[in-house]
């Protein structure tokens, strides 16, 4: 299995730019390593006092997430607080309010329920600086610009996209000499970040794989759904040899449909995102020609370290971070 980092991506056969529809799909890259103490801290920074506040913690991942955080915040000598507000908005603004009346913590990351209800939080943890890493952007929080001691970190759609259709489109230049019949499994519609998403996935394929054709276009289901998504598909268009997903089960089910429909895999070209370990040993396999996928330990990393760096001046403006993304390949 090959990773590589957006850096890595650049120095490849073509450029590759990725990144990722939903954060809610959260999954730690078990590839990456750890961060270290050296690579989240500086050395002599104040230990910190960390609240964690994610929208829930009844999604495993971000209960993973939580508890990757506990671990390696201990080993530099931190000490973390999580919080669950079971995705109600008003909870989450009230566990955040109390940290702060209370002096618990020095330090903050938010993934919000919603950004605007938890913002006199932040104020107020502003004021007592109490530094901060929030998901989103400033306007997610009805703020104007940057914040004192408040960095904020997203996503990116676009780029998630563009990866999504250069690793289909370098698939179709290597086993289908250009010549690429695309089932696309779409983010679901009616959202920025899947128009942001699903735009960019097809201008990739437009300047890359000018000779392919989209033959059918459906919305990504469950794993049983995008099995007879793209077994009807196959159907309609016998000669369909390469499928777009923009999830793991939608790139799982479709690998099951070309199973099912007596197509080897490794001759054709199946590429999603997301990655989690089955997507992964599906690669390994050579079943999936790849997967793009956010790397959250590499996120977190980025975001524990952003956190000293905010509490050694609170008064400074934080920045806007976006989460590391990796292409993962045979």
């Amino acid at each position: 299995m090959t990773l590589f980092s957006r850096s890595s991506v650049r120095s490849a056969r073509r450029p590759l730019v990725v990144g990722l529809a939903a954060a809610v799909a959260i999954s730690l890259a078990a590839c990456s390593p750890t961060p270290t103490p050296t690579e989240t801290a500086a050395s002599g920074d104040q230990a910190l006092r960390i609240g964690f506040s994610p929208f829930t913690l009844q999604v495993p991942a971000l209960k993973g997430l939580a508890d990757a955080l506990t671990g390696v915040a201990a080993s530099q000598g931190d000490e973390v607080v999580v919080a669950d507000p079971k995705a109600d908005p008003s909870l989450q603004l009230q566990q955040i309010q109390q940290w702060v009346d209370l002096d618990q913590v020095d330090a903050i990351w938010v993934i919000p329920v919603a950004g605007e209800t938890i913002a006199s939080a932040l104020i107020d943890a502003q004021a007592k600086g109490i530094v901060i890493v929030a998901s989103g952007v400033p306007s997610d929080y009805g703020f104007d610009g940057p914040q004192a001691g408040i960095t904020f970190t997203q996503v990116d759609n676009a780029e998630y996209g563009s990866g999504l259709g250069g690793l289909a489109t370098d698939c179709i230049a290597e086993r289908l000499d250009g010549q690429g019949k695309i089932i696309y499994l779409q983010s679901a519609s009616g959202q920025q970040s899947s128009e942001l998403l699903n735009t960019a996935v097809l201008d990739a394929l437009a300047a890359d794989a000018p000779d392919s054709t989209v033959v059918n276009t459906q919305e990504a289901a469950d794993r049983l759904g995008s099995a007879q998504l793209v077994a009807s598909a196959l159907q309609g268009a016998p000669d369909a040899n390469v499928v777009i997903a923009t999830d793991d089960e939608s790139s799982l089910g479709a690998l099951d449909a070309f199973k099912q429909a007596g197509i080897d895999p490794s001759t054709v070209c199946i590429v999603g995102a997301g990655g989690n370990d089955e997507a992964k040993a599906a690669v390994t396999a050579g079943e999936l020609f790849g997967i793009v996928a956010f790397d959250f330990q590499a996120d977190l990393g980025q975001n524990l370290g952003e956190l000293h760096k905010l509490a050694a001046d609170p008064t400074a403006d934080g920045s806007q971070l976006t989460t590391p993304i990796l292409v993962i390949t045979e």
